[in-house]
């Protein structure tokens, strides 16, 4: 028999080994899921269905976990439409298998086990996991910075820029670190005021300095990403943040400083190189006026769940009568749902969007007393997913896996 001490342990190691691989990649995600999702599990089977009810009692959780079972509904009704009456162009059909298709919607569901899993652990765990992710964060962030130099540990070279590469850390994309690596660097905003404000407030003596240099390597790492929507959405979601967060005084001297930072950024030839290349942007207006035309098409269902890759492709070559197209994605979290699932997937999806700052309002307005030492992340998760969203408008960022994976760990966050 495992003493309950020694459970607590390991899901506490487990859960600390999950927050640092989901910043890592695709395979060491899964695993650390793999690993975090079998010890929730088995370290307590006998309790797990009760805690599950106890859970779904809460009215915020019940509230998320509804709004993602609709979505998932209206997934698996776009794909049922689309097996049953195919859209097709030059002879090519789009082919559904169902189990395959729809098994991706199990990461609406992975922040539901993460809760139960967090709420057995005792607040100094709770601590220390939130701490070893920012740190994890940090430190990958320090590394995107030097790879950015040397092209270690992947080369993506920045057009147009010699000897100087995207920061994509071990992603594999440097869309992939600008959509994820936002939730902690809003997170580890959200913990160093709270840390100027109370103390250290219950993190390791010392974590102001640190959590100060995690944001500060962070939004360089992010900045170096080079993706140009970023250098927009982030500075944005940083105004947002300051407006929320710092009284007005302090906030508007914050607010002109990052004017002139960004005055000062935006001369610079080598951010002017990067904003005047037209590499990609013909590319995806093509591919936003192909799912636009599927949306035409389809307008209640569209032609199934994340099936435009393959149909944008068959519609692109029989438009422009060629062999070869650059197809893929939607390139827009929008045009893709709606090309994918029509408008009653879209409108779940919208509903699921904001439901969750609707989630994460409620629990700011939560009285800190009713939880001794609670850490407010309310105002930098919001504006974490305000930039997310704005990234999303040049790419397919929310049905990526790789993020959906950090995804759910904010999303668990935001139901604690």
């Amino acid at each position: 028999m495992i003493s309950i001490e020694r459970k607590k342990n390991l899901l506490k190691l487990a859960f600390a080994l999950y927050a640092v691989l989901s910043l890592i990649s695709m395979a060491p995600m899964n695993l650390g899921a793999a690993f975090l999702g079998g010890t929730i599990l088995l370290t307590n089977p006998t309790a797990i269905a009760l805690e599950m009810r106890t859970e779904w009692k809460r009215p915020l959780t019940r509230f998320y976990l509804i709004l993602s079972f609709l979505l998932t509904f209206s997934l698996l009704l776009s794909l049922i439409y689309a097996k049953f009456f195919p859209l097709g162009y030059g002879g090519n059909q789009v082919v559904i298998h169902f189990f395959k298709d729809i098994a991706k919607s199990w990461y609406l569901f992975w922040p539901f086990l993460l809760v139960i899993g967090f709420r057995r652990l005792p607040q100094k765990d709770r601590w220390f996991i939130f701490w070893v992710w920012i740190v994890a964060f940090g430190l990958l962030c320090a590394l995107g910075i030097s790879q950015y130099f040397t092209g270690w540990p992947r080369k993506q070279p920045i057009p147009f820029e010699n000897h100087r590469y995207h920061v994509t850390l071990f992603l594999g994309h440097h869309l992939s670190v600008a959509s994820i690596f936002i939730f902690p660097f809003f997170c580890a905003l959200d913990a160093l005021r709270a840390c100027f404000k109370n103390g250290d407030f219950g993190f390791k003596q010392g974590s102001r300095p640190l959590f100060a240099l995690c944001t500060t390597v962070g939004c360089a790492a992010l900045f170096l990403t080079y993706s140009r929507t970023l250098w927009i959405a982030l500075p944005l979601g940083v105004l947002f943040w300051i407006i929320l967060t710092l009284p007005k005084r302090q906030g508007l001297r914050f607010i002109l400083c990052l004017f002139l930072v960004g005055v000062v950024l935006s001369q610079l030839p080598q951010i002017q190189r990067r904003i005047q290349v037209g590499m990609g942007i013909h590319e995806r207006i093509a591919l936003w006026q192909a799912n636009f035309e599927f949306f035409k098409q389809r307008p209640f269902t569209g032609v199934g769940w994340r099936h435009t890759q393959e149909l944008s492709g068959y519609y692109l070559m029989n438009k422009y009568q060629a062999q070869e197209v650059f197809s893929g994605h939607a390139h827009n979290n929008l045009l893709e749902m709606l090309g994918g699932t029509g408008l009653i997937g879209t409108s779940f999806w919208l509903a699921w969007c904001f439901g969750l700052i609707i989630i994460l309002i409620k629990q700011g307005r939560t009285p800190a007393s009713s939880d001794e030492g609670r850490l407010n992340l309310t105002r930098g998760l919001i504006c974490a997913w305000v930039v997310f969203h704005l990234n999303g408008l040049t790419q397919v960022n929310f049905w990526e896996a790789k993020v959906q994976h950090q995804m759910a760990w904010a999303i668990f966050w935001s139901l604690l």
